[in-house]
């Protein structure tokens, strides 16, 4: 069953998964005989791996930059 993320005023907090999802991903790539290199993984990995795929790489890597709030 999945749980809502609870309530929060961080920008993109509706797209984020819920730690049990997150904790069942990791729980399985450290246990797989043979991990692949990436897990799509919670509500907005299947749009990012699209993404990927479409813009040229530094592109995308400027976009989860900031996304994820890393410095410049």
């Amino acid at each position: 069953m999945r749980n809502p993320p609870e309530i929060s005023s961080q920008p993109g907090a509706r797209m984020a998964s819920s730690p049990a999802v997150i904790a069942n991903a990791v729980a399985k790539a450290a246990t797989d005989l043979r991990p692949r290199t990436r897990y799509r993984t919670g509500l907005g990995a299947q749009p990012l791996i699209t993404l990927s795929k479409v813009l040229p790489d530094r592109a995308f890597d400027a976009l989860v930059k900031r996304a994820s709030g890393v410095p410049a």
